[in-house]
């Protein structure tokens, strides 16, 4: 027979998972594995809000005869997502399996801006060959990018909800078979529309890859997994070109679509065979066998699944009077692609992704110009023009080395500070924390924010000037490394903020992000003939410092209070919820 102590843990471990449960379903402030609470009761009974109205009484509640086997799957990954006395790490993946994860992440992340950019150093022979005007051509950019930013708020809805392997396996799809209609497509129409259709399908791949990465790795070591991930959005249009201009130059423009067609097809197969599903709705903390599609197809062929993975049909009678209640949960629960939007019009977050946005259109305004500028000043061929890029990949690499190691540190100092436990295996509630997340990162992005504006507009004065050639590419690479230590910055405090739905909040980032840079896209080369290189840049870097510099400060000094009221609104919306529920298992008892 149990002891007192046995049974009031036993009691409060139920009470958390029926408010968790509810909080899986759409509440921001639920635990998971490894989560700690920086402050609070010590009593584990008052670490959760009780549920109360007698929803958790077995003796009033007449449990089910029979679970299915997705309600079981679900109630399972309620109780593993929010176990906290069992102080099991956050995610149950080794370092090595950590890294595999990320990596295979990482380069599904790059193939959306890898893609976007490859056929910049082919434009002239596109438009010689399908007879075109090269600003029809440059149209196909801004629509990639439009698309660029419409398609992740769809994958990563599907993707927060049932699952990343499901996400990748759409989006690689889609694209695969576009790269195809490319390669064999000789029109301008077909061109246009089927860039489109390429768009849709690598985009959602910038999402998938922040949601896995936060499903594995905790605030405290986010920087050093995540300022790696952020690579993709920098070092994918800078070898693009490289190898775009290679290609169109030797074997034709459509050898790029065949060149990304026979890519993705050596990224597909092993991600299908291996890659594991990470979503923390359907694997909790990595322990639990997620349903058939989201298995990889090794787990599906194997005859005996790993014995630590816990079998979905021994699930605790003391639990299915819960069902009762997830059922219901269960029901309501739907993709959502507008579910974007309640992350943009965040107050907090939509101050960071207007940073984040007006960065991203400078360093495109860049990276757009930077091939017609350097031929038209240097005369430089077009395999010359894509090697142009390979002072901001140096520059990417040699951010993605320090900046993770200073975003670590800095995360730890002001955790001390807080009196905030240092675990990089536990996760802490960064919502409800007196954590100064915001200061934690903001002491990152802003100097190189500062550095880099300073880096474009001296950068345009000197194309200006017409000085050696050498002195741009310096200032090529400082921008690659101050833009990309920024832009990791941010990316880690958007999914710091929005931990719950990684996926959803990359989104919401691609999103804004790519929709400024297709409108910069589209007027950097008219400004440059209208108001000359120099002045054009200089008006860049001043537009980024004066929207950038000043939403950023404000969220360093009043980001917690703007946190804390999200958390205050959050809480209420609980109390609503549950006051809903218990209202209706009770017209249910009767």
């Amino acid at each position: 027979m149990d002891s007192p102590q046995e049974a009031a843990t036993t009691n409060a471990q139920n009470t958390a998972v029926s408010t968790h449960a509810a909080n899986i379903t759409g509440i921001s402030n639920a635990q998971e594995p490894g989560d700690t609470v920086d402050a609070g009761p010590s009593n584990p009974t008052e670490s959760f809000p009780s549920t109360g109205h007698g929803i958790t009484e077995p003796t009033t509640v007449e449990p089910k005869t029979s679970i299915t086997e997705g309600e079981t799957r679900f109630l399972e990954a309620i109780q593993r997502s929010t176990t906290t006395a069992s102080g099991r790490p956050y995610s149950s993946f080794s370092s090595h399996q950590k890294v595999f994860i990320v990596l295979v992440a990482t380069l599904g992340g790059t193939f959306s801006p890898f893609t976007a950019n490859i056929y910049l150093p082919a434009i002239d022979t596109i438009s010689h060959d399908l007879k075109v005007s090269v600003t029809q051509v440059n149209l196909t950019i801004t629509t990639y990018m439009i698309f660029q930013a419409i398609a992740p708020s769809f994958i990563s809805a599907i993707a927060d909800l049932r699952g990343r392997r499901p996400g990748y396996v759409i989006g690689f799809t889609v694209y695969i078979a576009a790269n195809l209609g490319l390669a064999l497509n000789n029109s301008y129409p077909g061109l246009l529309t089927i860039r489109c259709l390429q768009s849709c399908g690598s985009s959602g791949l910038v999402a998938l890859n922040q949601g896995t990465i936060a499903d594995v790795v905790t605030s405290a070591e986010r920087g050093k997994y995540i300022s790696i991930t952020s690579i993709s959005s920098v070092l994918g249009p800078s070898i693009a070109p490289i190898a775009g201009g290679l290609l169109a130059q030797h074997l034709g423009w459509h050898s790029i679509f065949w060149f990304l067609l026979i890519l993705s097809g050596v990224y597909f197969v092993p991600l299908i065979l291996f890659f594991p599903e990470t979503a923390r709705s359907i694997v909790g903390d990595g322990t639990i066998k997620p349903p058939v599609w989201n298995r990889t197809l090794m787990e599906i062929v194997r005859k005996h699944h790993n014995k630590s993975l816990t079998d979905p049909e021994q699930v605790s009678s003391s639990n299915e009077a819960e069902a009762v209640q997830r059922k219901a949960a269960t029901a309501k629960r739907h993709i959502n692609p507008l579910a974007t939007l309640s992350v943009v019009t965040d107050p907090e977050t939509a101050l960071i992704l207007a940073a984040t946005g007006i960065a991203y259109a400078g360093f495109y305004c860049v990276n757009t110009s930077l091939t017609v500028q350097f031929h038209a000043i240097y005369n430089l061929s077009t395999s010359l023009q894509g090697l142009l890029f390979l002072p901001q990949t140096v520059g990417s690499i040699l951010a993605a080395i320090t900046n993770s190691k200073l975003l670590d540190r800095q995360y730890k100092v002001h955790a001390t500070r807080a009196g905030v436990p240092v675990d990089k295996k536990k996760q802490i509630d960064i919502v409800t924390s007196v954590m100064p997340i915001e200061r934690a990162r903001l002491e990152v992005a802003v100097p190189m924010f500062v550095a880099s504006c300073i880096a474009v507009m001296i950068y345009g004065w000197l194309l200006e000037a017409r000085v050696n050639i050498a002195g741009p590419i310096v200032m090529l690479g400082v921008i690659g490394y101050t833009a990309l230590a920024g832009f990791s910055a941010l990316s880690v405090l958007i999914i710091d903020l929005h931990r719950r739905t990684p996926a959803t909040a990359s989104a919401a980032n691609s999103l804004v992000r790519c929709l400024l840079g297709a409108g910069a896209s589209a007027v950097i080369n008219p400004m440059i003939e209208a108001m000359g290189v120099g002045w054009c840049f200089t008006l860049v870097g001043l537009l980024v410092g004066i929207v950038v510099l000043p939403s950023l400060l404000w969220c360093f000094r009043y980001g917690h209070l703007m946190r804390a009221k999200r958390a205050e609104k959050a809480r209420r919306k609980e109390e609503q919820k549950e006051q809903k529920e218990a209202e209706k298992v009770q017209d249910h008892q009767r």
